[in-house]
């Protein structure tokens, strides 16, 4: 079985883990360090990302999607887009979790601008508080998760919400998990919810042969090997370079239907 997941860069690292822990499949993760952060592209741009994945995927006979980056999950979700395979939603997951009725969400840009966390969350009956908190994605790029700094921009972000007596906080991006720390002691009596936690629910457990992961990286290869290393990751893996499209921004129905074509 071969399931694919792809990202701006380390964050979805969060999402992974907990996969390899359940089920020993072939991994293809992308990690589009080259294009990041992802919050503040545009939709348009994002879109035309996601099917150029897409595609890769489909020509790796990978079985399914499981999202690891919240943002394109929001587009995915909200344009309601097809990619041609099985897709797992962590924004889908996540809103199955929260048991109170005053809950944060914490994302990208995009994910808090386009509302669907506050949108799925509502029509459970819950009161929604977001906030963007865009510069938690940078932190955690470069392996900054501790000290002075991630302390004062933590209190600058979620203060707000803090006065707003939430009961429960949604990490609205795969890279917020590796500053659940920090994120705790700002909120000492509210509940985290990791959605990577919720979304490996929907895999079947099935160790009978060890996970093995490929990357596909934009970047430097070198340099997300050295990220990996630094945040202990231990699962077998290969690194390999991804050449991306050099037109990223393209009409979405032409797009889609010159991609879905090739297929």
């Amino acid at each position: 079985m071969k399931i694919g997941l792809f990202d701006s860069g380390i964050g979805g690292i969060s999402v992974l883990k907990k996969l390899t822990y359940i089920n020993g499949a072939h991994y293809i993760y992308i990690a589009d360090t080259e294009r990041a952060p992802y919050g503040i592209k545009t939709p348009e741009v994002l879109e035309s990302f996601i099917f150029e994945f897409a595609e890769f995927f489909h020509k790796k006979g990978v079985n399914e999607i499981f999202a690891a980056c919240n943002t394109t999950d929001s587009i995915i979700l909200e344009k309601n887009l097809d990619l041609g395979i099985k897709y797992n939603s962590i924004i889908k997951a996540a809103i199955q979790a929260p048991k109170s009725e005053k809950v944060g969400v914490i994302g990208t840009n995009i994910t808090v601008s386009n509302g669907i966390y506050k949108k799925y969350l509502e029509m459970e009956n819950k009161e929604v508080f977001q906030k963007s908190t865009q510069l938690f994605v940078s932190l955690v790029e470069e392996g900054i998760f501790y000290g002075r700094m991630v302390e004062a921009i933590a209190n600058y972000y979620l203060l707000p919400l803090k006065k707003k007596n939430i009961e429960e906080l949604i990490l609205g991006c795969t890279h917020f998990p590796f500053l659940k720390g920090v994120i705790s002691r700002v909120l000492p009596k509210v509940r985290i919810i990791d959605p990577a936690e919720e979304l490996s629910k929907k895999l079947a457990k099935n160790n009978s042969k060890k996970a093995f992961v490929e990357f596909y990286v934009t970047g430097d290869p070198k340099m997300f090997e050295k990220k990996l290393k630094r945040i202990n990751f231990r699962v077998p893996y290969t690194i390999n370079k991804f050449k991306t499209k050099k037109v990223i921004q393209i009409e979405k129905s032409n797009y889609s239907d010159r991609v879905v074509g090739r297929w």
